[in-house]
């Protein structure tokens, strides 16, 4: 007990060591805990919105449907499962539903849904579809016909409230189906999958338009606990028996499981680099305050404290400072992470970006966990109490004399030498002497910020390497760098909006500067079937020999061959829709698509390649055929839809664009660079730059902040040292001004090391990549991403930040330097 009032009077006895080292925990503790609650926040509102508008928390299929969606594996006897299914006691409600795909148009344009039939009266109440309607209204209980559809195809296909919709699939029969239906409602979840591509009927009018009666291809439902999915799922197996599959959400939504597994794995990469520095942020101020107090150590022992006994008293400081910056850090962390759990940051302005993962919406709300946050507490106490034994350890060690003489060995060991013949302001060289006079404190301010600057140089690196490779993924594999096309062609996909014959504007492409190479095409929007199933794809004729040099679809074929000049009766596809088709080398596909003389045009092909470029978005829903073909099917004559450029210095895109703008003549011609052709991917990277700039923000908060706090530190602990000096003579203003030369001159070491080992790291993992595909599956969520980041090193990234900090530390050296030259030389001496 003793011991512990002494460590209580310490930590008191010198209030401004005290909170230097309590700002560094608390600091720590409070970044961790906001950055690990906001990717908490965004994983966990991904899940809540795609389950509650329309997955459900689990759903139940006749066995082999999840993985074979055919209306062969259709449950015909629906009503008895439904009936079992509701009698569980974790069940709070379950909805038939009949699933199936078709072609939607209205006039010239059309686009491939997913069309579910659902009961409305059962549906509303296990998804909140009905309350994401934003014009028209609901389908009713005893609705006989209509359509629901997204805000996306909406806008597509021209689509108002009343409008009549005309619907062509394959019935369960495997004849053709059509119908015309009227718009009943228009609904807005802000997920892709569904604004975009579904469309919901009455049940008894989707089972009449696929020639289904009774049937139905699952049971969707709601948990009264979501937590319990796992024994609910268990005891359904039991009760419904091996005929039929029970799938929960993570089954159901791979994409959402994949986003979220992607979050926690660049959140491993950020939360590691942030511990790493948060934990060199607390030992580093930790650290100095101990070996600051040698002399006091030398005197404990001198006067009889045994090793075992100062041990312990440097152990109970750590453990009480460490209690104390836990409390302000968890309060301050838990409390700001709380205060936007409720209020929510709003990223309304990145709706695009936030679409591309699934059920992310436009206002994020950080989650704060208890789990997190006893973790957060454990490791930064850990680190406190285990930095502060080491040179406790060795000051104990020490004979009570020499420790009492401090660093006095150390200046001696530093005298000797001649002169120099570089003539220097003498307290330059005073500052040089104190520098190399402790070796030890001048290590640790060294080492301590050059780590945090490797720290930040990395992650900058990171996040630059992260945007420009999804940048170059998505046009290298589908667009190009710039479109040229008639102006509203990207909104409609329409036949009426073609090029005409492309050999002019082709010849002037290729001549203009900074022009690599220009292909036409021929793009529209199709269903595919294949002898079971439907999808909707868009479909690209392609030259195959020119196309060759704008995009490198070519260079990922898993399968077969790319497209040859000449072959019109093949197609390839991408490895996510030849599954979903159940397609395979050599197999025939149907694809229909609206044409341009206003008939439905259908043709058949043989599936001759297929590719595989780690992103969803495109594996699972393009199809090439050739140019040839393509206007053969819509009816185009020599006609094309767009051209496609790839430029020679895509940095030079902006200026590229406006030169194209001046040159190109034609009616209703448009000039479209990447970012409008591809504005998911744009958002997205706007996206990752914002959360990138809040990361790097409180990292660099954090790491400034060690930094400082060692300076500061190293600056105060020496107040007896400036007296010294000044009872001699020196007077304040020179104090200060060797404060600042020293700092200098170890800001300049820890610089020139933290900035050289951080290229170093950049520049390896540029070259090897950082592979982050074993930790998870389903990594292709985001248009444009594989497995393997890049880093990248960007100057214009470091150079400010590094600016900074590098001023930020050394005016914290200029208060305490300020504060002990302004004091009695009697009194400076005596702080000791």
């Amino acid at each position: 007990m003793m011991l512990l009032t002494l460590a209580w009077r310490n930590v008191w006895r010198n209030r401004r060591r005290s909170a230097i080292t309590l700002s560094a925990i608390a600091v720590g503790v409070a970044a961790l805990t906001f950055v690990w609650g906001f990717i908490d926040g965004m994983n966990r509102e991904m899940v809540a919105n795609t389950t509650r508008y329309f997955a459900g928390d689990m759903q139940i299929h006749l066995r082999g449907y999840h993985e074979d969606q055919t209306l062969d594996l259709a449950m015909t006897n629906a009503a008895a499962v439904l009936g079992t299914v509701l009698a569980d006691p974790a069940v709070a409600a379950a909805s038939v539903r009949l699933e199936g795909r078709a072609l939607a148009s209205r006039g010239d344009k059309s686009r491939g849904v997913a069309l579910v039939g659902i009961a409305p009266g059962q549906e509303v109440r296990v998804t909140d579809l009905f309350k994401a309607i934003v014009a028209g209204s609901p389908l009713s209980a005893t609705a006989t016909n209509g359509v629901l559809i997204g805000s996306r195809l909406a806008e597509v296909l021209r689509l108002t409230v009343g409008d009549e919709l005309i619907l062509v699939g394959q019935a369960y029969d495997g004849s053709v189906a059509s119908s015309r239906v009227p718009v009943r409602g228009v609904f807005e979840t802000k997920i892709d999958e569904l604004d975009g591509f579904l469309a919901v009927m009455p049940l008894d009018a989707v089972r009449d338009f696929l020639a289904a009666p009774g049937g139905g291809t699952a049971i969707a439902l709601r948990l009264k606990d979501p937590g319990a999915l796992p024994a609910a799922e268990a005891r359904l197996r039991m009760s419904l028996g091996e005929r039929y599959e029970v799938i929960g959400w993570p089954t159901l939504l791979p994409m959402v499981v994949a986003s979220v597994r992607y979050h926690e794995v660049t959140g491993f990469v950020v939360l590691t680099i942030f511990f790493i520095v948060v934990a060199a942020g607390v030992a580093n101020p930790v650290l100095m305050a101990v070996l600051e107090r040698t002399r006091e150590f030398g005197v404990m022992l001198a006067v009889g404290t045994s090793q075992a006994r100062l041990l312990r008293v440097v152990l109970y400081e750590a453990i009480l400072l460490g209690l104390f910056g836990l409390v302000l850090g968890n309060a301050v962390g838990v409390g700001v992470t709380m205060f936007f759990q409720y209020q929510g940051i709003d990223f309304t302005a990145f709706e695009a970006g936030l679409r591309t993962m699934p059920g992310l919406s436009d206002v994020v709300y950080p989650v704060a966990r208890l789990d997190r946050s006893l973790m957060i507490s454990a490791v930064v106490f850990g680190t406190a109490c285990l930095v502060s034994l080491y040179p406790a350890g060795k000051a104990a060690l020490l004979e009570p004399v020499t420790a009492m003489r401090g660093m006095a060995g150390l200046s001696r060991r530093a005298r000797g030498g001649g002169g120099t013949a570089i003539r220097l302001p003498v307290f330059v060289l005073v500052a040089a002497r104190n520098i190399l006079r402790n070796p030890r404190r001048t290590a640790i301010t060294v080492g301590g910020t050059a780590f945090a600057i490797v720290a930040f140089v990395f992650l900058f690196g990171y996040y630059d390497g992260f945007s420009e490779q999804i940048i170059d993924n998505s046009t290298r594999y589908l667009t190009g760098h710039v479109q040229v096309e008639r102006a509203g062609f990207r909104q409609d996909l329409s036949t009426d909006l073609s090029l005409g014959s492309s050999d002019t504007l082709l010849a002037q492409l290729r001549g203009a500067p900074n022009v690599e190479a220009a292909a036409p095409r021929i793009q529209a929007q199709g269903i595919a079937s294949s002898t079971t199933k439907s999808e909707g794809i868009l479909l690209i004729g392609i030259s195959p020999e020119v196309e060759r040099k704008v995009t490198f679809i070519d260079r990922a074929m898993v399968e077969g061959a790319m497209l040859r000049t000449g072959d019109d009766r093949s197609i390839v596809v991408g490895r996510k829709l030849a599954e979903t088709l159940n397609l395979r080398m050599g197999d025939k596909v149907v694809v229909m698509a609206q044409a341009a003389d206003g008939e439905l045009g259908t043709a058949a092909y043989r599936i001759s390649g297929i590719f595989a470029t780690e992103s969803a978005s495109f594996d699972g829903g393009i199809g090439y055929v050739t140019l040839s073909a393509a206007q053969s099917l819509l009816a185009l004559g020599t006609g094309v839809s767009t051209i496609n450029v790839r430029l020679a210095d895509p940095a030079a895109l902006d200026e590229t664009v406006d030169t194209l703008r001046r040159h190109l003549r034609g009616p209703g011609l448009t000039i479209v660079s990447w970012p409008a052709l591809l504005p998911q991917v744009d958002e997205m990277v706007r996206v990752i730059r914002i959360m990138r700039a809040i990361v790097l923000v409180i990292v660099f908060a954090v790491t400034a902040l060690a930094v400082m706090n060692t300076v500061f530190m190293t600056v105060a602990e020496r107040t007896r040292e400036f007296g010294v000096m000044m009872a001699l003579g020196t007077s304040p203003g020179a104090v200060v001004r060797l404060v600042i030369y020293e700092t200098f001159a170890l800001m300049t070491m820890a610089s020139l090391l933290g900035y050289s080992l951080g290229v170093l790291l950049v520049t390896y993992f540029a070259r090897r990549g950082l592979d982050l595909s074993r930790f998870f599956e389903g990594y292709v969520t985001i248009p444009g991403v594989t497995g393997i980041a890049y880093p990248r090193l960007v100057v214009a990234s470091i150079l400010g930040p590094g600016i900074v900090l590098f001023l930020a530390t050394i005016l914290a050296s200029l208060y305490p330097a300020w504060r002990a030259a302004r004091l009695d030389p009697a009194r400076a001496i005596r702080h000791a």
